[in-house]
């Protein structure tokens, strides 16, 4: 496929998405109007972080993921969805707070990240801030299967991000606990946005079931996508240094998957530079070439569009045609075509 195509693909995928998220627009501003409102705090630099952390924008999958899954499930209240996907953001964004101090990082969306604009100590107590406001919200809610999954989750999400921590620079990590660690830190919390939105709408155990194994294939394929961009992403578009996760020592599935088809040598190279004190652009163009001769950018891809696929087939078998389903395929898709 030549590379116009591409482009014209991705702008389809992308006019698509929109259009399919449209009609919930009016909910997404309530959305936004209720986080900037549960920012507040007599304590000037919570509100102060946190602004600037949503400021910098975002996808708001999450959120949006809580409403159309409730939709879908037949939920017709006017203010539960709201506040559950105030509390998904509110996770999401305490752990990029916390993350940003953990791998260092300077660049967050292409502006400064929290952690150099206002110091470390700010972010993760910031954060902690996040995560306590969003289980108090959750038990404003008060249904204790909502709070169950939001909490199983952000225990997945504290533990993928520990594994992640453990195998830095681990070259011997293998696929499975490589998925294993991003279905933690990732998918976790996306499978908690659907099954929240089934319980919303009173759905039956298959059809959450359903809706619940959408969200992990749809998380696991966004960070499988997130790990080959990383590798060839548009920079200024991407938001962050190409190669960063390679600089901070993140044995992703295609170096991953390099290392697996390597000749001796080529392995030699790849462990070489992952262990050198040299830059993230000298790492890179050392590591890179290998990637090319094997292609393991294409198979990351290849994995997170058979994700997309299961998620996509997970519902369509429980689901009769609909608006909202069709607003879920979009987002499934969304996900593993975007360019950022």
């Amino acid at each position: 496929m030549s590379s116009i195509q591409e482009t014209k693909e991705g702008r389809d995928i992308s006019l698509k998405y929109k259009e399919a998220v449209a009609p919930y627009g009016a909910d997404m501003e309530r959305v936004e109007k209720d986080i900037q409102k549960h920012f507040q705090s007599d304590v000037a630099l919570i509100p102060q972080v946190s602004a600037y952390l949503a400021g910098s924008g975002g996808k708001r999958i999450r959120p949006i993921l809580v409403t159309v899954a409730s939709r879908l499930c037949g939920y017709t209240g006017a203010s539960r969805h709201i506040a559950l996907s105030v509390v998904a953001e509110f996770i999401h964004a305490a752990t990029l707070l916390h993350d940003d101090v953990v791998d260092d990082a300077d660049q967050r969306r292409g502006m400064e990240s929290a952690n150099v604009r206002f110091g470390n100590c700010a972010s993760v107590l910031v954060g902690d801030f996040l995560f306590a406001k969003s289980f108090m919200l959750m038990s404003q809610d008060g249904d204790i299967r909502v709070i169950n999954a939001m909490s199983e989750a952000t225990k997945s999400l504290a533990e993928g991000e520990v594994l992640q921590l453990v195998n830095t620079l681990n070259l011997t990590i293998t696929e499975e606990i490589y998925m294993d660690t991003i279905y933690r830190k990732t998918g976790a919390l996306i499978e908690a946005c659907c099954r929240v939105g089934a319980i919303l709408g009173g759905a039956d155990r298959d059809k959450e079931e359903a809706l619940a194994k959408f969200g992990r294939n749809v998380g696991i394929a966004f960070q499988l996508v997130d790990d080959a961009l990383d590798f060839v992403g548009d920079p200024q578009g991407w938001g962050k240094p190409i190669g960063a996760d390679l600089e901070e020592g993140r044995v992703t599935l295609p170096l991953i998957r390099a290392l697996a088809v390597a000749d001796d040598t080529e392995a030699s190279d790849i462990k070489a530079a992952m262990e050198s004190g040299n830059g993230r652009e000298a790492k890179l163009a050392a590591v890179i070439m290998t990637l090319k001769k094997y292609d393991t950018i294409a198979y990351a891809m290849e994995q997170a569009r058979w994700r997309v696929e299961e998620a996509k087939a997970a519902v369509s078998a429980c689901f009769e045609p609909s608006s909202h389903l069709d607003t879920m395929r979009a987002i499934a898709d969304y996900v593993v075509d975007r360019k950022i």
